[in-house]
């Protein structure tokens, strides 16, 4: 289907400006009227438009429906229909109205219709990315791919696709980007050994090792930390992946090995956190600004401990893996502003880890908005995360991991904690209360919020 012309220049201009028919948007309309390929389509808060259809529309006249938009020209915007028929397959079952257009998108793109691909496709459009060929098709393959190495079957053997790197370390396949793995049946090896593929060495005791120590995963958790590593350009490694499930679900455990650094007198690596300051105007410059001397003190990080010569096969362990984790923080910067600081080498701020996180591009919906996450460890309460969302001078506060027994104590110095926060300028605007999982930083940001502060504190 093709836009022509407009009826509703002015609004057409106006969206197109916003972003509102950017290239794989999902938009909604109503078709009012079909004359053989002539369509008029009522698009809320832009007007109607005339449109020249390439498909028998005639059967939706009066119907509201979805379109993907495929290309936008200078003189002309095509937008795919997502025509309700679609077959489904029987182990595919329809929880709401909107899974119908989920499912034309991922027929439209030859993708089977599960639960699981129809739920990628909605986190998809959560975080905010195009829904076109390319990031469905890749997104749902590289899901595949990671999952298959995680729960590798017995008699498959993961094996490197490459020409260039036969000589690979055993251990080094964990640093390898997953795309560039294979997995096969253990008999296609003897069949293969003369196509371009890696058999020099056996890379399925390692995976296994490794990914023991993997937290669980359910597939929600899988799909979304794909598609972050996807919108942000991260290497997709099983160490990288690793190391964000970490940040994500025990920051402690990511930041222990940073604090060798304090015997190997790397004391500026926090540095940075006790100049900055949080106020309403410069939160942004300030942010950007120390996030730069981050990126030198990562870089100076990895060089001095590459000068480091170790003593035993234990510091020569925990140096290669301080080397991996100040890599893989580069890797995230690369499109976000991400600093992690492990305060917990600093003895005026024991046991505290905080991290820092910024989109840095201009989307809609990441605008003066700062989240913060504080984990607290405690000795009686347990582990509990308190999730703020700060925007201008209000926050709302959400207690998450508390024991139900528990609520009562936090409830009871509520308004203590207002009275503290207004003397610092802010007010809290809601607090809330939650005796079940934590709060999730990958479920904020799909949410479109712009800035992460994350605290990690033993009490």
């Amino acid at each position: 289907m093709r836009i022509p012309n407009f009826i509703n220049i002015d609004g057409i201009f106006y969206h197109l400006k916003e972003g509102f028919f950017a290239k794989g948007n999902l938009i909604e309309g109503e078709i009012i009227e079909v004359e053989d390929d002539l369509v008029l389509i009522h698009i809320k808060d832009v007007g109607i438009i005339k449109a020249k259809s390439e498909s028998h529309l005639s059967a939706q006249e009066g119907k509201i429906l979805n379109f993907i938009v495929k290309d936008i020209q200078k003189d002309c915007i095509q937008l795919k229909p997502i025509l309700p028929n679609v077959t489904k397959e029987k182990d595919f079952q329809l929880a709401t109205v909107n899974d119908e257009k989920l499912v034309g998108i991922l027929e439209e793109y030859n993708i089977k219709p599960t639960t699981s691909s129809a739920k990628f496709l909605k986190n998809l459009m959560e975080f905010n990315i195009p829904i076109d060929k390319d990031n469905v098709v890749r997104g749902v393959w590289l899901t595949d791919k990671l999952e298959q190495l995680i729960n590798l079957k017995e008699n498959t053997v993961p094996i490197l696709a490459s020409t260039g790197n036969l000589e690979i370390d055993v251990s080094d396949i964990l640093k390898e980007d997953i795309r560039n793995i294979l997995v096969i049946e253990g008999n296609e090896v003897e069949d293969n050994k003369e196509s371009n593929i890696s058999y020099a060495k056996d890379f399925t005791g390692v995976i296994n090792e490794f990914v023991k120590d993997f937290p669980k995963l359910n597939d929600d958790l899988l799909q979304k930390t794909v598609i972050f590593f996807m919108k942000y350009n991260i290497k997709p490694s099983l160490k990288n992946v690793k190391y964000f499930l970490e940040l994500e679900l025990d920051p402690s455990s990511f930041s222990k090995d940073f604090e060798m650094l304090k015997e190997f007198n790397v004391f500026k690596f926090t540095n940075p956190i006790k100049r900055f300051i949080i106020d309403n105007d410069g939160v942004t410059k300030t942010i950007e600004q120390e996030n730069i001397k981050y990126a030198n003190i990562l870089s100076k990080t990895i060089s001095l401990l590459k000068d480091i010569k170790a003593d035993n096969e234990k510091t020569k362990e925990i140096i290669e893996e301080l080397i991996d984790k100040c890599s893989f923080l580069k890797d995230m910067n690369k499109e976000l502003i991400f600093i992690h600081l492990p305060l917990n080498m600093d003895k005026d701020y024991k046991d505290t880890i905080i991290t820092f996180l910024k989109n840095r591009k201009q989307e809609k919906g990441y605008k003066n908005k700062l989240n913060i996450f504080i984990n607290l460890n405690t000795k009686r309460l347990g582990t509990i995360r308190i999730a703020c969302l700060v925007w201008d001078n209000y926050i709302d506060v959400k207690f998450s991991g508390i024991n139900k027994e528990d609520i009562y104590l936090f409830e009871s110095r509520e308004n203590l904690l207002r009275n503290l926060v207004e003397t610092t300028g802010y007010e809290i605007r809601t607090v809330e209360y939650i005796n079940r999982d934590f709060t999730s930083i990958l479920d904020t940001l799909k949410l479109n919020i712009t800035n992460i502060f994350n605290l990690d504190i033993r009490v």
